[in-house]
């Protein structure tokens, strides 16, 4: 009935049908893929919880337009993309009216008790990259999280989060040099 990438397309017509036992298997299949690029374009968890749910219940509603000749998760993708564009874009009206915090202060408590040589581990230079992406524009951000950290290539993020192959390009460059200006500021 299911395959490693994908489930079967028999699934995708009975639940367009309204059977709700096919449904729930889409959503096991999908639900992990989904909170996980939710929790990395928004970085908290809570709110990824909430839009992987909206999502799944917007992939219900709107399933008569999904096309069985396309990829599903390049569908359900620019769900969640969506819902967590819309969810940063709030954020950062709020964090404009309400916070006025130094682009990299929250680098520094991160490599405070580690020491920034060529020894650093993964993780460590993880959560230094996510927190610089946070203070990216919501465009640049999901761009570079769904090519550089999803590992989507660049046809599909245009096809995501219908954006021109060039404007793809150029968010992420611009996205990618912010960060590592920032990296090269803290000496990394």
């Amino acid at each position: 009935m299911t395959n490693t990438s994908q489930l079967s397309r028999e699934i995708f017509v009975r639940s367009k049908n309204g059977d709700l036992k096919a449904l729930r298997l889409i959503v096991e299949h999908y639900q992990y893929s989904v909170f996980s690029l939710a929790f990395r374009l928004l970085a908290d968890e809570e709110d990824a919880k909430d839009v992987t749910q909206e999502c799944f219940i917007r992939a219900w509603k709107h399933l008569s337009s999904y096309n069985p000749n396309k990829k599903f998760m390049t569908w359900i993708y620019r769900i969640v993309t969506n819902l967590c564009y819309d969810r940063m874009k709030a954020k950062s009206r709020r964090n404009k009216i309400f916070c006025c915090e130094n682009d990299i202060s929250n680098i520094y408590s991160i490599t405070k008790d580690c020491e920034l040589n060529s020894n650093i581990n993964n993780t460590e230079l993880t959560k230094i990259i996510e927190t610089l992406a946070d203070k990216l524009t919501p465009k640049q951000r999901t761009v570079f999280i769904l090519r550089d950290l999803q590992g989507l290539t660049v046809n599909e993020v245009s096809e995501i989060i219908e954006m021109s192959i060039g404007a793809v390009k150029t968010n992420l460059c611009y996205a990618r040099r912010y960060i590592r200006e920032k990296l090269n500021k803290i000496n990394y």
